[in-house]
This record gives C-alpha cells, structure tokens and sequence, in this order.
C-alpha cells in the first residue's frame, strides 16, 4: 500500500510539466512582414502570487488565504484579492506570467489609493508617505508554492531593478523590461535601507491597488 500511495498517487506537482504553446506559426507569419498588426493598449497583468515574508520570523510561512471565509452551502470561499504589505521586517514577494503573444515589453507598476478613492476591503490603507523601497528581481524560474515559502527558502535576489518613492493617489513607475509571452517574473519589495517605510493596501476583484504589470504591444 505504501508503494502505491508513492507511486501511483504521488503529487508529482504541475511544476515541471511544459507550458505550451498556442500561438502557433505566429512569430513566423508576424516576421515574413505580409500581414500588419493592428494597434492594441496595453493590457493589465495582475500577480499570479502575492505573499509576505518576515525577516524577524525567517522561518515563518507565507500567510495563506487571510481573508477565506466558510460557507455551509458553497464551502471555502476565496475573495481575489492581494496584499501589499511592505514595513522593515515585512517583504512581499509577487510572481508574475505573462501572457499573449505580442504584447512583451512589460512595465511593472506600485499604484495606491488617494484620499478620495473607495477601499473596498475591510482592512484601512496605511502608508507613511516617506517610505522608500527597494525592489528586487528574484531567481525563480519556476512557479512559486507559497505553501513552502518563507523568508529562508524565498529565491535568491537577481539584481534590483529599482529604488523607488510611491506616492497615494497614483501610479509609481518601477521598471519596464521584455518579457516573453509565458514567461515568470518574480519580484521582491523591500524597505530601502535607512528608510522607516510602511505600505500596506489591499486589492480586490474590481480595484487594482498595489503591484501589478503593463504588457504593452511589440508586433
């Protein structure tokens, strides 16, 4: 039984499998220069994975479903939403894919409510508007589980793409790089050294607060 259960019935994961492609022929037919493409805005890439880790608790797991509520009828239900939280021993880490084809030039984005914009989450929107941050890329070419992370097994740090001020009530440029149709980018946001920073703001299913990507066309 024990073999079975091993074998049979192992979680192998989705991790490794090849994520294929359905743009077939598209690149070729793009570059025989026979058809134009038409003009398409930028698209709106929200993270696939949003999580905190804890520098003063490095062996701590990522929070997982925080706001899942139980119903009777329905089960575990899971709101979509993600959190940006960000102090001097809080980090969050975010993972992107990209997505369609021809849209890969990516722009990667902090945007915060203003005074006058609605916060439909339960938790306030605090920001203390002297933070400075750090944002690095991290080593991560396969998708995150946040079941296992934490701040001592989070991927290593790449380079830092920025040092940035955010502002409430706008959106902060972070950095703008190529990103190929089905590709993970994964990003960590920190406190810049010396800088006493707090940021934390939650997103929900109809507004986009905290991090997120542009993909802008490039056919």
């Amino acid at each position: 039984m024990s073999r079975i259960m091993n074998t049979v019935y192992a979680d192998v994961g989705t991790t490794d499998l090849e994520f294929a492609s359905p743009y077939y022929g598209l690149a070729e037919l793009y570059a025989s220069g026979t058809i134009n493409a038409s003009h398409i805005d930028p698209i709106l890439n929200t993270p696939r994975v949003v999580a905190q880790v804890f520098s003063d608790r490095p062996g701590e797991l990522a929070p997982v479903g925080e706001h899942d509520t139980f119903n009777k009828v329905f089960g575990t239900l899971s709101p979509h939403e993600k959190h940006l939280q960000v102090s001097p021993n809080t980090h969050t880490i975010a993972q992107f894919r990209t997505f369609d084809f021809g849209m890969e030039d990516c722009a990667l984005m902090l945007r915060l409510p203003g005074p006058d914009d609605r916060i439909e989450s339960a938790e306030p929107f605090r920001f203390n508007e002297l933070s400075v941050l750090d944002v690095f890329r991290l080593d991560a070419p396969k998708p995150l589980d946040v079941r296992t992370l934490s701040f001592n097994t989070r991927p290593p740090a790449r380079d830092k793409v920025a040092t940035v001020a955010p502002h409430a009530g706008g959106e902060t440029d972070v950095a703008r790089f190529p990103c190929a149709w089905g590709t993970l980018h994964t990003f960590e946001v920190r406190c810049a050294p010396g800088s006493d920073c707090l940021l934390d703001v939650w997103s929900s299913q109809n507004t986009t607060w905290g991090i997120y990507m542009y993909q802008h066309q490039t056919i």
